[in-house]
């Protein structure tokens, strides 16, 4: 059925006193089902701000952000997980999965987000129906692609990203600039598309739009333009242009009516843009068929909503509050995906990124072979106890060496991750696809079999070059388990980073720190007590512990028989480290616990980070 949207004295402001700044200043407006209307303004005059109002995407927190006003949605308050599944919001970005087709971006999204009790058979069918509907069908089964990896065009994946919404059959669309980035062309057969779903599923659509071509300008039933914060006129494009004529700054003929306005905007003195505003806004209520919010609803006088002074707060009122009969029938929808199922569905796209990524797939595989023959070549023969020039020293130098490599090469792609995956994962987490735990759980799944083929490439590289003595499976597990350990902390490091660059310069002093309890540098009895405890959540000190074990200890001295001389040296030696056989399970479970702690708080910070994005 189609809906109506309406919206009152919308406000929104940040900061407080001197550092106030009002940024929407009592915006109203309405639309039937089946509209489509354009925001329309100069940059910085609040357009994306807007939108993300009305979709409630910012709200109130304190002086930082003040909105206030009312939203309604066929005369009903929505908030909360009600209105997550009413709307669809497609951002700017088109942020894509890289190695999804079409195909199975909307099914991905389909599986998630549509009811749990609806049958697979029809979610497909309804994938395919979606795909006919937004022209994807040549290329529904092509990757969309990125900087690295070869996709569809850029039109193609604006309308991959705005099917990817449509699936769960929302009320209300909002797309931040659809155009961005297209040809004129290609813009004009996105907005065509949107008029047409529009008409034909009755929902409304709003979407922030800059220099439109005017083709494109003129698909859109009704404009909404904005200066600095205010409305200057909301109704058809008909009446935008009527009543400009009749202000005497009507558009020249062959001009684009679109960039006009703006250009009115922007010449215009403050004193004569309140006389355009005034008298355009007869022009659009004549346009267009009034909508008047439920009387219950009618918003009393505002508020000022600031951090202190203890005055009640009107938009967490109006966006926060709702009774339990305000809710709409349609928002009382069974739950989606369940945990498992949000597992299954993130980690089969999580691994066939890893097996379609061929040039990624590639050097995972020759970069630690070629690496660590070239760091084997330098330590060639430093295991063989009975060489001649045998160093005990150079001999852990070797063990220890390829662990702190393991450390730093099982960190570098885990840091970059989620920075480089933050807007997909923001989009997808916003819209209530998935939560923050079946997401890391997913990529744990994926990364731990690869990290144990990377171990097992390592040694093969290594092991037999430089004639270590301990068990080479022995070898790779403790050199598995504490790269997993090393990629938590970095995945720490990468959530809680504002972006990759900030993640990269932070991760040194992280992971260089933890060279100094290793025990290469200077025994651990020797540094300061008050630094000491570092080395507790060090895993890189639990697995050289490990390794001296396995290359060092009783086991390989048996089994190679070693001579007294050479024992009682390594004995000293594993004292002088502070190394105790006895504890190895000590030493593995504390990998094991710092895996888990560090991954726990990754999944904290990542839900704590998206909680606050909008």
């Amino acid at each position: 059925m189609p809906s109506v949207f309406e919206w009152s004295d919308v406000k929104y402001g940040v900061g407080a006193n001197k550092t106030s700044k009002e940024i929407l200043k009592g915006i109203n407006g309405s639309l039937n089902g089946g509209e489509v209307c354009a925001i329309l303004g100069p940059s910085g005059s609040g357009k994306t701000s807007l939108m993300n109002v009305l979709a409630n995407r910012i709200r109130n927190k304190g002086a930082k952000q003040r909105v206030s006003g009312v939203v309604l949605l066929d005369g009903k308050k929505l908030v909360g997980g009600a209105l997550r599944k009413r709307i669809a919001y497609v951002m700017q970005q088109d942020l894509l999965f890289a190695t999804q087709t079409p195909r199975e971006a909307l099914l991905f999204s389909a599986m998630l987000r549509l009811p749990r009790s609806m049958p697979m058979k029809e979610k497909r069918e309804l994938v395919e129906e979606m795909l006919s509907d937004l022209g994807l069908l040549d290329c529904a089964d092509t990757f969309c692609g990125d900087e690295l990896i070869r996709g569809i065009s850029g039109g193609e994946k604006k309308r991959t990203a705005i099917g990817i919404e449509l699936v769960m059959k929302p009320q209300l669309i909002f797309l931040d600039e659809p155009t961005s980035g297209l040809d004129s062309f290609a813009a004009q057969s996105v907005c065509k598309k949107l008029v047409s779903l529009g008409s034909t599923r009755g929902c409304n659509i709003l979407c922030t739009i800059h220099q439109p071509a005017s083709e494109v300008f003129h698909t859109f039933s009704k404009v909404l333009t904005l200066y600095k914060g205010n409305c200057l006129y909301f109704g058809s494009i008909k009446g935008l242009s009527q009543g400009l004529t009749v202000n005497g700054v009507g558009c020249p003929a062959d001009y684009n009516l679109a960039d006009h306005i703006l250009t009115v905007i922007q010449t215009s003195e403050p004193e004569r843009l309140e006389e355009i505003r005034s008298s355009l806004k007869s022009f659009g209520d004549k346009d267009d068929e009034k909508h008047t919010l439920a009387p219950e609803a009618t918003p009393p006088t505002p508020l000022e909503i600031e951090g202190g002074g203890g005055k009640p707060s009107l938009g967490s009122e109006r966006f926060s509050s709702t009774k339990a009969d305000d809710q709409p029938k349609a928002a009382a929808s069974e739950q989606a995906a369940g945990f498992f199922l949000q597992l299954y569905a993130l980690s089969i796209r999580e691994a066939l990124y890893v097996w379609r990524n061929k040039p990624g797939l590639i050097a995972s595989i020759i970069v630690p072979l070629v690496l660590n023959s070239i760091f084997a070549c330098v330590f060639e023969g430093a295991g063989d106890v009975g060489r001649d020039g045998y160093g005990l020293q150079g001999h852990f130098g070797a063990v220890a060496q390829v662990l702190i490599g393991g450390m730093f090469g099982s960190a570098q792609p885990l840091l970059l991750r989620f920075p480089m995956d933050r807007g997909i994962f923001l989009r997808e987490y916003a819209t209530a696809t998935y939560g923050s735990a079946p997401y890391f759980l997913s990529k744990t799944m994926v990364e731990l079999p690869q990290a144990f083929i990377n171990a097992v490439l390592t040694w093969l590289a290594y092991y037999w070059i430089v004639g270590l003595q301990g068990s080479w499976i022995l070898h790779v597990l403790v050199f598995w388990v504490s790269g997993c350990a090393a990629g938590s902390t970095a995945l720490l490091i990468g959530c809680l980073a504002t972006n990759a660059e900030v993640a990269q310069q932070s991760a040194p002093a992280v992971f260089v720190f933890q060279l100094f309890f290793t025990g290469i540098f200077i025994p651990v009895t020797q540094i300061p007590e008050g630094l000491r405890w570092i080395q507790y959540i060090a895993s890189l000190k639990y697995a050289v512990g490990l390794s001296t074990i396995v290359e060092f200890g009783e086991g390989t001295q048996e089994l190679h028989n070693w001579t007294d001389a050479q024992r009682d040296l390594a004995d000293a030696f594993m004292e002088a480290q502070d190394v105790e056989p006895d504890r190895w399970w000590f030493y593995m479970l504390m990998i094991l616990l710092l895996f888990c702690f560090f991954r726990t708080l990754s999944i904290i910070a990542l839900a704590w980070r998206a909680s606050y994005f909008f």
